[in-house]
């Protein structure tokens, strides 16, 4: 167990004897005695030292008491420390007067009562104690704030260099997936026309006109069917191709469907092509179709891939100086981009609104990048399926506005003042950490020299971002 801490007392009295039964008194509380015999003493012993209370003699030569306490009370370190007045005369109501606006808290008139010193005494001594007791946790809780504010600050900064190292190293393989992609395109169509060849030697011209017709009205053919539909529809078709001894007709069936193709449009091939014929033309057909679903679906993957890694790249302003001329337009593309797995998941609208030919500014990019991160992604949460946020940008004087609202619920008022404070979150445990705003604040307030606020009522929560153009 660690001992008691002392705290110190000062005692103010010109006279030698008047101090010896002060510590007569007090030396039972077992507190730190400090002695002055005049107020400049008593000046000098602030100067260094917390007290918990002073004992101040208001009759002393030179400078008084009143005079001493007028002194400590400008002093910043002493300014809200407890001061009994000690006297040997009756106060007049003037000079009670004087001594409370002067910060007194109490009149003692000697001879004092060594049980009502004793307990004026304590009373200060154990405020002080739990006061102390207070700016010591406080500190050691602000201490533990900023140690996980650094923390969750280098693992930020640490994901970040992992997303901009994968996006390193995704991006050759990504642009040679894309390249092989359009090859690989261009080679189909080769094979195609190729394919073609053994089956037009059995078809006329205008026979062959109408398979390939039906063959790009196929492919353009808008796939809005639900499952039940297509599933019907294959039935259809499957009975069909078998009625008219299509090997195989099942598996034809899913594309041919998919494409738009019908039992009326089978109909008419089968007018025009020798039965003997129409399983190759049918079997030709599929594949092509489901190659060519293959590479559009192969081809479309690639591009978002590249895409992809292309947002992250910027986003993360890999390879470029820290502090730069800074497009926030690209920024908000880039984090939208990011975010919009997690925005279609919910069936969120994004609304771009932003000012044309906005001026760009020297910034930190991916710092802002992150304030754009946690805005959006709160937004998306705060609406949930089915809403909407707009992405607004402006300028006014000297500053560029980026603004992002949302139609949700909003935030309650009493609240609201409370929002930029550290671990303070308005989500379910474990779904936020409390760290987005006031990392968003930190960014825009202390990096950028701007200002951040927030405007919420019911279906209508707006986050303005105000950021300097120089």
């Amino acid at each position: 167990m660690q001992p008691e801490v002392k705290v110190n007392v000062l005692l103010v009295d010109d006279y030698p004897q008047n101090i010896l039964a002060l510590e007569a008194i007090l030396d039972c509380l077992g507190q730190n005695l400090v002695k002055a015999q005049s107020g400049v003493e008593a000046l000098r012993s602030l100067l260094d030292q917390d007290f918990a209370l002073i004992l101040l003699d208001v009759q002393m030569p030179g400078m008084d008491g009143f005079e001493t306490a007028k002194l400590i009370r400008e002093r910043e370190r002493s300014r809200y420390t407890p001061i009994i007045f000690l006297t040997a005369f009756s106060p007049s109501d003037n000079l009670v007067f004087k001594g409370y606006s002067l910060g007194a808290v109490d009149y003692l008139i000697k001879p004092i009562s060594p049980e009502i010193l004793k307990s004026k005494v304590t009373v200060f001594v154990e405020l002080f104690k739990k006061t102390e007791e207070v700016k010591r946790q406080a500190a050691q809780l602000k201490m533990q704030e900023l140690q996980m504010l650094s923390q969750q600050h280098e693992k930020l900064i640490a994901l970040g260099k992992l997303a901009a190292g994968l996006a390193h190293e995704l991006n050759n393989p990504a642009s040679a997936a894309r390249r092989a992609t359009g090859q690989l395109c261009y080679k189909i169509q080769v094979f195609q026309a190729l394919s073609l060849k053994c089956i037009e030697q059995h078809l006329t011209p205008t026979q062959l006109e109408r398979i390939l017709e039906l063959k790009r009205d196929a492919i353009e053919h808008d796939k809005d069917l639900d499952s039940l539909a297509q599933s019907d529809l294959e039935d259809e078709l499957t009975d069909w191709l078998e009625s008219h001894g299509i090997a195989n007709g099942w598996k034809l069936a899913p594309t041919l469907v998919a494409g738009g193709i019908d039992t009326l449009a089978l109909k008419a091939i089968s007018e025009q092509v020798a039965t003997d014929t129409l399983n190759d033309v049918l079997t030709w057909l599929e594949a092509t179709l489901t190659v060519t679903s293959v590479v559009n679906v192969l081809d479309q993957s690639t591009d978002r891939i590249f895409e992809i890694v292309k947002a992250v790249k910027a986003y993360s302003y890999m390879d470029r100086a820290p502090l730069q001329d800074v497009d926030l337009h690209e920024g908000l593309d880039n984090t939208l981009t990011i975010l919009g797995y997690k925005q279609k998941s919910r069936n969120v609208t994004v609304i771009r609104e932003y000012e044309q030919n906005l001026a760009s500014i020297q910034a930190y990019g991916s710092a802002l990048n992150q304030v754009w991160t946690n805005l959006i992604d709160n937004a998306i949460d705060a609406v949930g399926s089915g809403g909407t946020i707009w992405v607004r940008t402006s300028s006014e004087k000297d500053y560029v506005i980026v603004e992002i609202a949302d139609n949700g619920t909003g935030i309650p008022p009493e609240i609201q003042s409370r929002i930029f404070e550290p671990f303070f979150t308005t989500k379910e445990v474990g779904a936020g950490t409390g760290l987005g705003l006031e990392i968003a604040y930190r960014i825009v307030v202390g990096q950028h020299n701007g200002d951040i606020r927030c405007f919420s009522k019911p279906g209508d929560t707006r986050f303005q971002v105000r950021l300097p153009c120089a």
